[in-house]
């Protein structure tokens, strides 16, 4: 018995197919993965995050949620829950133009993607300066903030923690408090 070969999605297939489905899909590593939903709980924070960025930005900068595609600099296509593009506007794009910051809530059935392979298609991003991880569960969150080697390097990365605790992202006028993100969710 032969074993079946997948073939890879080329960038320009997986667009061209991607417009037509009615859900998200990521290309990872040529190949094409479905986005599903999530909790509750996980889509009151990404509306918070998104709201709170809206709030704090400024010059030219934009929010947008998890609709927005990423094209990262390995060729892979990501959604993450939130992502800050300073580039030009083009109301028809379907991709972040100029993508500073990107934002992962983490769930249990995502944490570790988020963490790894997520972290390598970011770092492989010139543009993105800020990684930033939220844990759904717990006061806690990772920054990752490009260092002067050009990486997002985890030896460099923030932790983040309790009610009190601030991202901050410098560069772009943000401050995000994990307790307002957290607010009213224990239950």
């Amino acid at each position: 018995m032969s074993e079946r070969v997948r073939e890879r999605w080329s960038w320009d297939a997986y667009l061209e197919w991607e417009a037509k489905q009615e859900i998200r899909h990521e290309l990872v590593d040529g190949e094409v993965h479905a986005m599903t939903g999530g909790t509750l709980k996980h889509n009151l924070m990404t509306r918070r995050l998104g709201a709170a960025l809206d709030r704090a930005l400024g010059g030219g900068c934009r929010a947008y949620g998890p609709d927005v595609k990423v094209a990262t600099g390995n060729g892979n296509a990501r959604y993450p829950d939130a992502v800050v593009d300073c580039g030009r506007f083009v109301p028809t794009a379907l991709l972040a133009q100029d993508p500073v910051a990107v934002f992962e809530v983490l769930s249990r059935s995502t944490a570790w993607v988020d963490q790894t392979y997520k972290l390598r298609d970011y770092d492989a991003t010139p543009s993105i300066r800020y990684y930033v991880l939220i844990s759904q569960d717990e006061l806690r969150a990772m920054l990752y903030t490009r260092n002067d080697a050009g990486r997002l390097d985890i030896r460099d990365a923030q932790l983040i923690e309790g009610a009190e605790g601030v991202i901050a992202l410098p560069s772009l006028g943000v401050t995000l408090t994990l307790g307002a993100l957290h607010e009213g969710l224990e239950g």
